[in-house]
C-alpha cells in the first residue's frame, strides 16, 4: 500500500532532478577541456621535439652555408656584372658600326654622284668633240673643196649632235651655229659652177670661130663671091700689131697655149685663185684676138670673160667659222677650270 506524504506549508520544497540539458552542457564542457588539454600536449611536445640545434657545431654548419650562399650570389652578381659591361659594350660597337655604315653609306653616294658628274661632263665633251669635228668637216669643205651641200649637212649634223645639251653655257653657241646654218642655206649657186660652165661653152665655140689665117675661110664665107675667096688666098689684110701669127706651126703653138691657159684658168678656179684666174681669162681673151677674126661671136664670148673677171669666186660668208671658233673658245675655258 503507497503512502503519499502530504507537503506542508511550512515544509521546504524539495529537489528537482538534473535535466538532459545540463548534461550536454556537462559533457560539452568536459569535452573541450580534453580537447584543449590534448592539443596543448601536441603542440608542446614537437615544439620541443623540432627546435633549432644551438650546439656549435650547428651553428658552423649553418655559417657556413650561409657564406657559401653570399659567395655564390657574389659570383653570380660578378657574372651579370661582366655581361652587362659586354652587352655595353657590344652595344657601343654595334652603334658604332652602324654610324660607320651610314658614313660609308654617305660616301658612296658621294661617289656616285661624282661618278654621275663625270660621266656627264664625259658624255658632254664626247658631244663637243663630235660637234667640232663635223663644224671642221664642214669650213673643210667649203673652203677647199666648195661643196655648198655638204658643208650645209655637215652643219645641220653639228646641230643635232648639240641639240641635248641644254646647259645655259651652250645657248650662244646652239643660236650661233643656227645662224650660221641659216646663212649657208641663204647662199647662191657657187659661183665657180657658172664660170666653169662659160669656160666648157667657149671652148666648144673655138672650133666655130672665124680664123684669119691665111687661106682661112671667113664667117661669111659662103656667101662671098667666087672672086673675093681668090683674093683672100692671095692677099690677107690683117693688123700687124696683133693677128701676127702667119704660119700653121705658130697658130699651133698659139692654139696650145690658148688651152693650156684655159687649163690654168680651172685649176684657179677650183683653188678659187681669183687673182690667177683673172690673169688667165686676160691671156685667154689676147689669144682668141691673136687666133680668131674679130665677129660678133667673137665680141661676145669675150664680153663673157670680162663678166667672169669680175666675178668672185669666193661666197660673202661673214659667219664662216663662227661657230668653230666660239666652240673652241668654250672648251678652252672649260679644260681651264680647277
Amino acid at each position: 500500500m503507497d503512502t503519499v506524504l502530504e507537503q506542508s506549508p511550512d515544509s521546504p520544497p524539495p529537489r528537482r532532478a538534473f535535466g538532459a540539458l545540463g548534461w550536454l552542457l556537462a559533457l560539452a564542457v568536459l569535452a573541450a577541456g580534453g580537447y584543449g588539454a590534448w592539443r596543448g600536449w601536441q603542440l608542446l611536445t614537437p615544439v620541443a621535439q623540432d627546435g633549432p640545434d644551438l650546439s656549435p657545431e650547428a651553428l658552423d654548419t649553418r655559417l657556413l652555408d650561409a657564406e657559401q650562399t653570399v659567395i655564390t650570389l657574389r659570383r653570380t652578381q660578378q657574372t651579370l656584372d661582366q655581361r652587362l659591361t659586354d652587352t655595353t659594350a657590344r652595344t657601343g660597337l654595334l652603334r658604332d658600326e652602324v654610324l660607320g655604315v651610314g658614313q660609308r653609306a654617305a660616301i658612296l653616294e658621294d661617289s656616285l654622284r661624282e661618278l654621275s658628274a663625270q660621266a656627264g661632263e664625259g658624255r658632254e665633251a664626247l658631244r663637243l668633240d663630235e660637234a667640232e669635228l663635223l663644224l671642221s668637216l664642214a669650213q673643210a669643205r667649203l673652203g677647199i673643196a666648195g661643196d655648198l651641200e655638204g658643208a650645209i649637212r655637215a652643219t645641220a649634223l653639228a646641230r643635232e649632235v648639240l641639240e641635248p645639251m641644254t646647259d645655259p653655257q651652250f645657248i650662244n653657241l646652239r643660236q650661233t651655229l643656227g645662224q650660221e646654218l641659216a646663212t649657208l642655206r641663204a647662199l647662191p649657186a657657187d659661183p665657180r659652177t657658172l664660170a666653169a660652165g662659160e669656160l666648157d661653152a667657149l671652148e666648144s665655140v673655138l672650133p666655130r670661130l672665124a680664123s684669119r689665117a691665111p687661106g682661112a675661110p671667113s664667117a661669111a664665107g659662103g656667101q662671098r663671091p667666087g672672086w673675093q675667096r681668090v683674093m683672100d688666098a692671095v692677099v690677107q689684110v690683117r693688123p700687124s700689131s696683133s693677128q701676127d701669127l702667119i704660119s700653121p706651126s705658130d697658130r699651133a703653138t698659139g692654139e696650145a697655149a690658148l688651152g693650156l691657159d684655159l687649163a690654168l684658168a680651172r685649176t684657179a678656179l677650183d683653188r678659187r685663185d681669183e687673182a690667177t684666174f683673172r690673169a688667165s681669162l686676160q691671156r685667154v681673151d689676147g689669144w682668141l684676138q691673136r687666133l680668131y677674126a674679130d665677129d660678133a661671136t667673137l665680141r661676145e664670148r669675150r664680153e663673157r670673160l670680162a663678166t667672169l673677171g669680175v666675178l668672185a669666186l669666193a661666197p660673202d660668208l661673214p659667219m664662216q667659222g663662227a661657230s668653230l671658233q666660239q666652240l673652241r673658245d668654250l672648251r678652252r675655258s672649260r679644260n681651264a677650270r680647277p
